[in-house]
Parts: C-alpha cells; structure tokens; sequence
C-alpha cells in the first residue's frame, strides 16, 4: 500500500513491531494510535475477529447452529433459545465443520472431511464414516426424511442408504466433459452465481431425484498451464466464449434406489438453451419444474413435468427485451399455489398464483426491489411452516441498505421488522417464530441477534472483538450527485484520518461498474481496511455505483445493453467533475484502479478518457469482450455478429493506442474466469504503438488471490505504484 515519504515497507513493518512491545497501558497515556500496515490489511482478522458464519436452524427444535472460530480452530456450537445455553458440539477431528447440514429430523449432521462424507448424531454424540475412499464427494444432501444420502462422484450421482449402509450408483455415463447433478464451470458462475454447484433434487417423498446433466464435449477446449514445478502442467478447461457452442443440457429423472432414467424432450418452440440450475418438486411428489432461457436470456419458461406420464405444461412465461435476472423456481405451497419473482414491472417483486398458471395476488410493488447477498446459497425469501407471512429483504427504506419486511400472503400487511439502519442479512427459524439477524454498517462489524419474528430483541449471539478504535482510521462519507440527466448517483469517500481541508490531497479512485454489484452500501467492509491504508498514507478515496450497477432496479442496470463501458464511464465522469471542483482536491494527481470488471473498467476509461488519470492499475481485467464467456457476455452485449459496433465501441484492446497514463496491469497466471489472454493481449497492442507499462504477474493464483504470500506482494505494488506516480507527500 502507499507509504508516506516513500520509506520502505520494511521501516513500517520494523515501527509496528516496535510498537506492538509497549505496554498498551503507555500507548494509551500517550494518546497514540497504531499504524496500519499492509501485513495488517492482509491479516484483517487482526483488527476485527470474524464474526460467526454458516448459521443454521436445527429441525424440529428451538436451537440456531454457527460456526465460530474460539482460539481452537472452527467449531459448531448451538445456541438454545428456551434457556439462552450454547454449546460446542464436540465433531471428529476430520471433518470440515463448516459443511454441516441438518436432516429433517434434527436428529443428524451430515459433514465432509478428507474427500469422505460422515454423519453425526447429535443426540448421542456418535459418528459414522459413510464413504471411504479417495475420489472428491461433491455436493452432498439429505433425502427429506433423513435416511439416505445423494452426492456426486466422477460427475456421476450415488446415494447411501443410512439403513443399510449400501451405496448405489444412479448415473453412469459421467465424465471429464458429461456431467450429471453437478455444474460444470460456466453454468456455475454466470447460471448458479457461484451460490452451488448441486444440480440435482431429491423429491419431497425422497423416492426420485431430478437431475441436470451438462455435455461439454463440443464446448471449446481451454489451456490453463501450471509452470509452478519442474515439469510444466496442461490443465484443460471447457469454456465457451461469445458465441461458442455452449453446455449441452438435458433434464432427467430417475428413482433414488437406481433404474430407469426418464429424459424431459424439448419441443421445437420455444427455443431452450439453458436450464436454471434450481428447480423444485410439487408438494405431491408428482411433478418437478424448472426453468429454460433461450441464448439471449429473454424468454424464461417454467415447466411442469410429470415424468411417469411424460406431460409437460407450462406455468407461466417471462420475457424481457435486455435480459432475465431471476432465475428462481416456483416455491410451492399447500392448496394448489405458489410464489413467483419477476421484474416485470421494473423491480424484483413477489407474485402468488395458483396451479393453472393465473396471478392471484402481487405481494410486493413499488420503486425498490427484493434481494439477497451476492453468491449467497439463502433463498430470497422465507416462510415458516404454516405462517402466513413472506420474510424477505428490501431496498425500500433506501437502495443502499438491505431491511427485513413481511407480507401476508394476500399481499396485505407489508411491514418493515428490522429497525437498525444499515444492512441485515436474516434465518427464519422453521417454524417462523424466531429469526437471527446479522446486522452491519459501514462503521459497524456484524453483530448478529436473535429475533423473535415480529422483530423484538431476545438475546445477543456475536458481538466480535475489534480493534478498531486502536487505529486512527479515516473517515467515509456518502454523497449523492446528480447526473446531466437527472439520475442519482451514489458515491462515497474516505478521507484521511488527518484531513486538513486546505490541503491538496491526491485521489485514487476505485471502480467495480460492472452488472450485479454494489459498492456503495451501508454495511461493514464498505470502506476496507486497504481503502484505509491508502488514506492513512495521505489519499482520498473515491468510490461510485454507475448505472449498470446492481440495486436500482432493471431500468438502472439495462443502460449499459450492447455498449458494456460507455454509460459506466459517463457516470464516473460526472464524480470526477465534482472531485474537481472540491478545493482540497488535487485533479493533477489522480489515479484509478479495479479489479476483474473494475480492470475492465480502468482500461476503459484510461484509454476512453486518457487525460483524465495521472496513472492507473488493472486487475483480472476484460479487454475485449470476444475474451470472455458465452453466458455473462451475450447476456449483456448479444454476440459479436449482432452488435459488431458495441464489441468494438465497448474495447479496451481496440483502444489502446490511447493510452497516456502509467500503467500497472496485474494478472494471475492460472486465472480460469478472466484468462490471462486479456492482459497478454493488451500487452502486445501496447508494444506494438510503443507505449510503456508496468506488469505484475503472480503464479499459482486464480481470479482472486488466496495465499497470504500474493495478496501482501499485491497489497505492497499497488501501494508502491501510486506512490510512484502520485506522490502523496510531494506538496
């Protein structure tokens, strides 16, 4: 990160240790503050102790389930609500405690260690090995009354009788390009939202399992080489990019102790190019349905297939003319209904209708939108067995937060239940008589309560320790702009911790842009201790939500249809205009930098705007749009022989002659979602107009650095390069 006066990283590191040996009773009386350093921002467990995760209700009983880190390592504990106890479960040694689940009964844990799967009696405290050998378990579930077990090996589904102890293999024909009830790269990011990887579905009488079955044999073949060894390894990866051949999908069903496979066959019309990787049974055991999108993703059709007749009636349709966000089956409930969500009227809102496909209530209506945390597995609403109310998050109160609402099932009394302004993320208990909150903001970590479920407060489940009063952290401020055209656009800035408005401070900006994320959100981790690294060391930050971004509802996201870069950047312009006019800011000394859609977004504007930036840094990024997947990029921009303009227009690469900034590209070798491909191309358009730049490129990491050793050498280049280039202690 930036390091005042340009002293090397290792003074500061030397400087920390040093203070780490006074008496914190002598730091205290001197009023000092500890310095953040990059080994800290790496290691940010150090300043705020994480809170508990995977937080789970046990069926049938009054008791909510976490993992929580106590000093041991990761453990399971219980909270009981009737006495307010909490215990920790006392699992084997080699199992992953956070890959529990509970059976129907509550009676067991299913939970996987070592490639192998177990089960865990919570009554007796007994465990049992159910696999044992060495090939991957993938995806592992409960049958509905809890007395067996599916799970994917070899891309072929099995089930274990928990009675018998006998494994059955259902699916035969898996293999390194067929597989069967689990998702292949593509579907799982763009299709899945990386949430799961599962694409099978026991039904409620546990006696079928419906399946996805994905064939990746036509689907170009791509190179992925590890040079971390001595002899050079050849990974192949199957990804289609625009306007490739995509997964072949077929949809099946077969009984869940083996035999016949029953295949869902497509009619010529509509077309179908994908399935939804989530799909539901009826209550009768009788039907499934799922979800096809032609390529476009324009038109989404839910089926209901009786696979004993082979009958296949369709629900209900939905059409948009940009493209389709949900991809949520319908959940079915008790009386021939169920619910249904659709951005039909421009928001994500909550329909009921019954069985012969008729609406029957809208739930939920008005400018704001139902939601759930980005590559979260939680459903996007709840309900508790026999209630009455839909439980779900809202942007209503303000776009940048997320509040908890209910509703009645006949759309009439929408209330808010959530009172803390900020973020909450909330688990319905079973029986809809509690919930736990996980609550935050922007200068809060989680805290997270239990409720009851008209929002009363009934205990305090994790409040974790922090730091951060230790360190004198710069200070967030959200502002709102007004576009040439009227829109609201939200932003914020970290200030340095020392601001002093009569100086002239540099200003890095930090961009995402892209479909699907929000950066401007009142919830903890908003303003990242990185973010306070660079204003600690003397520079604001600039963070703002352009259109296209996710929380405004589809009208806001659409802009950016067949022209990914252009509406992004007029927005961002717009925040520069405003830095510029602010009397502390310095607009020579201004730097941009992102990662992965903000790398694309860099490259964007430094070579659609070149005179705006001093200097810039991409990471991960896109730099042309031919480069990247079938699903994300034709979802967005259709494929390059529809919209040759809006490939060429929206191109980094086609670009890059424009180039006057200072660069630092950074790039992971074995990044399998954005290839290197992108950068190594960037670079050769680059050399070829004589432009200079700056490469960083770290082995053995993918899209997203996970080793500590990657993440502190990227946290310390991008720190040394605005450095360089900005010169925070130069006036």
């Amino acid at each position: 990160m930036p390091q005042r006066l340009k002293t090397p990283a290792a003074i500061f590191v030397s400087t920390f240790a040093f203070l780490l040996t006074l008496p914190m009773a002598t730091l205290s009386l001197r009023g000092a503050k500890l310095p953040l350093t990059p080994e800290l921002v790496t290691q940010g467990d150090h300043v705020v102790v994480p809170s508990i995760s995977r937080i789970a209700w046990r069926p049938g009983h009054e008791e909510v389930c976490y993992v929580r880190d106590d000093g041991a390592g990761d453990g399971l504990w219980a909270y009981d609500v009737a006495n307010g106890k909490t215990r920790r479960l006392d699992l084997p040694a080699a199992v992953n405690p956070g890959s529990y689940q509970w059976s129907s009964t509550g009676d067991e844990i299913l939970l996987q260690g070592s490639d192998n799967l177990w089960v865990f009696n919570a009554r007796t405290g007994d465990t049992r090995q159910l696999t044992n050998d060495s090939a991957k378990k993938e995806d592992p579930t409960f049958s509905p009354a809890g007395d067996a077990v599916a799970f994917v090996k070899g891309n072929n589904i099995y089930t274990i009788s928990l009675k018998t102890g006998k494994t059955t293999q259902l699916t035969r024909d898996g293999s390194e390009w067929i597989y069967n009830g689990t998702l292949d790269w593509v579907y799982k990011e763009e299709l899945a939202d990386r949430a799961t990887g599962r694409s099978y579905q026991w039904s409620p009488d546990g006696k079928e399992i419906a399946y996805l079955t994905l064939n990746d044999l036509y689907v170009p073949r791509y190179p992925l080489i590890n040079f971390l060894g001595r002899h050079v390894e050849l990974n192949i990866q199957r990804f289609p990019q625009s306007g490739d051949p995509n997964p072949q999908a077929s949809f099946h069903v077969i009984s869940s102790e083996g035999g016949l496979v029953r295949s869902w066959v497509p009619q010529k019309s509509p077309p179908v190019e994908y399935f939804a990787p989530r799909f539901n049974w009826t209550p009768d055991s009788k039907s499934i349905c799922f979800l096809t999108l032609n390529r476009d993703q324009t038109e989404e059709v839910a089926h209901l297939w009786d696979p004993d007749s082979g009958a296949d009636r369709i629900l209900l349709t939905e059409h948009d003319k940009y493209w389709i966000n949900s991809l949520n089956p319908p959940d079915f409930l008790s009386g021939g209904r169920f619910l249904w969500l659709s951005e039909r009227d421009g928001w994500m809102h909550l329909y009921l209708y019954n069985m012969d496909g008729k609406e029957q209530a809208k739930l939920t209506s008005g400018d704001w939108m139902i939601d759930r945390p980005l590559f979260s597995d939680l459903p996007m609403f709840q309900m508790g067995n026999g209630s009455n109310w839909v439980y779900f998050l809202s942007t209503e109160v303000d776009p940048r937060q997320r509040q908890i609402y209910r509703v009645h099932l006949d759309g009439t009394g929408l209330e808010r239940i959530s009172k803390l302004s900020g973020t909450h993320v909330f688990y319905l208990s079973p029986d809809g008589r509690y919930y736990v909150d996980k609550f935050s903001d922007f200068q809060t970590p989680p805290i997270t309560r239990l409720h009851k479920s008209d929002g009363e407060q009934v205990a305090v489940l994790d409040n974790p320790v922090n730091h951060l009063d230790d360190y004198n952290l710069g200070s967030t401020e959200f502002v709102t702009l007004t576009a040439p055209d009227g829109a609201k656009l939200y932003a914020r800035m970290v200030k340095p911790p020392d601001f002093d408005p009569n100086k002239k401070y540099p200003v890095i900006v930090k961009v995402y842009g892209g479909p699907e994320v929000q950066m401007v959100t009142d919830s903890w981790g908003v303003t990242s201790l990185e973010d306070q690294l660079f204003a600690e060391h003397g520079y604001v930050l600039w963070i703002l939500d352009n259109r296209g971004s996710w929380g405004r509802g589809h009208a806001w996201e659409t802009k950016i249809f067949e022209h990914m870069g252009r509406q992004e950047l007029k927005d961002q312009l717009v925040g520069i205009d405003y830095l510029k006019s602010l009397p502390y800011v310095d607009s020579s000394r201004m730097g941009i930098w992102g990662w992965s859609y903000g790398g694309y977004m860099t490259l964007y504007t430094l070579t659609h705007a070149p005179d705006v930036f001093k200097c810039g840094a991409a990471g991960g990024p896109v730099t042309d749009w031919k480069f990247y997947d079938s699903i994300y990029t034709e979802r967005y921009m259709r494929i390059a022989a529809v919209n040759p303009d809006g490939y060429r227009e929206s191109s980094p690469l086609d670009a890059a002659g424009n180039l006057r900034a200072k660069l630092l590209l950074m790039h992971g070798v074995d990044d399998d979602n954005v290839h290197l491909q992108n950068t190594i191309n960037f670079i050769e358009a680059l050399i070829r107009d004589g432009i200079p730049y700056q490469l960083y490129l770290q082995p053995g990491e993918k899209h997203g650095f996970t080793a500590y050793s990657a993440r502190l050498y990227l946290v310390k280049t991008l720190g040394k390069f605005f450095d360089e280039n900005l010169h925070p202690s130069g006036q």
